[in-house]
């Protein structure tokens, strides 16, 4: 079972790193360089409209956001769009990592979206140890972006940054991040996910609520692209391949039939009742909210079929 909207980690401005905005260690001299922090806590007092994500609502057993439905993000000022479905991840200190592991699962098509993951916790420990062991190492580089230009970071340099940033040594540092969130350990942040993006060999963009005005839609902003000029698909130049084109649904019992429907036209048997249809991705995308004073939380965003985006 998922947690619900109000699961969320609260964030400390004064002792940890906690800038999405300005996180850039690399990326414009810096690399996206942002910490979730702190423990479980919910909310005592109504939303704000600052804090939307407080008044979202999640299908209880799945996690998949059920308002706003739609996510989308426009490119090349509305030149194009991209449609997603945003499933909610466990508020226990590794959201980032859970968010991860979701989007790879689920992106590919080799998870149903509505399966819990019972092994979810065991798997973002030993994500947690893997990262460690590629930032610990001596010598090697990591790939970052190429927005200007190529961009490559050195593992120790970056480790040294991440402990420099966080006021430890660098042994300090990766003991922590090997701890379970819940258990005081360091919050996935902009160094694991460079690090992340190289061991998937897959672009990670993040992005924030930027406009959240009506009921169904939430528009977002994307604030940058781990991985991006250098690790992307490479099959994106089959034609007419089955994998980039191929679509896939989560299961509602309660959703009701969509028979009839412009998507029962577009996609011929497809399985119904349909709660949200998905494509499947190379690209992760992660979403960060500000889900109160000091709060914020990891989510995952899965590329959805537009048509049911623009009724």
């Amino acid at each position: 079972m998922m947690d619900g909207p109000h699961c969320v980690l609260s964030y400390d401005k004064n002792s940890r790193r906690n800038h999405l905005g300005a996180a850039l260690i690399f990326f414009a001299c810096t690399v996206l360089n942002f910490r979730l922090v702190a423990s479980l806590s919910t909310a005592s007092t109504p939303p704000s409209p600052e804090y939307a994500f407080r008044s979202f609502e999640f299908d209880p057993l799945t996690g998949i956001c059920r308002r706003p439905s739609s996510f989308q993000y426009r490119e090349g000022g509305g030149a194009s769009t991209q449609y997603f479905v945003m499933r909610n991840t466990p508020g226990d200190g590794d959201c980032v990592f859970h968010a991860v592991l979701s989007s790879v699962f689920i992106s590919m098509g080799m998870l149903d979206p509505d399966s819990g993951f019972s092994n979810m916790s065991s798997m973002a420990l030993e994500m947690r140890s893997v990262v460690a062991k590629y930032l610990a190492s001596p010598e090697g580089n990591l790939y970052v972006n190429n927005k200007p230009r190529k961009r490559i970071v050195r593992c120790r340099d970056l480790l040294q940054s991440a402990a420099n940033n966080e006021g430890m040594s660098t042994d300090e540092y990766l003991i922590k991040l090997r701890q379970p969130g819940k258990q005081g350990g360091l919050y996935g942040g902009g160094p694991e996910l460079t690090v992340l993006s190289n061991i998937l060999r897959r672009p990670i963009s993040i992005y924030h609520l930027k406009h959240t005005t009506e009921e169904d839609f939430c528009e977002i902003e994307r604030m940058g692209v781990f991985g991006e000029g250098l690790l992307e698909d490479p099959g994106r130049s089959v034609p007419d391949s089955v994998i980039s084109n191929a679509v896939f649904f989560t299961l509602d019992g309660r959703a009701g039939k969509n028979e009839g429907s412009a998507l029962d036209k577009t996609v011929p048997n497809m399985v119904s009742p349909i709660g949200a249809p998905l494509k499947c991705s190379w690209h992760l995308h992660i979403l960060i909210a500000d889900a109160g004073q000091n709060e914020k939380h990891a989510t995952v965003l899965l590329p959805s079929v537009p048509i049911l985006h623009t009724n």
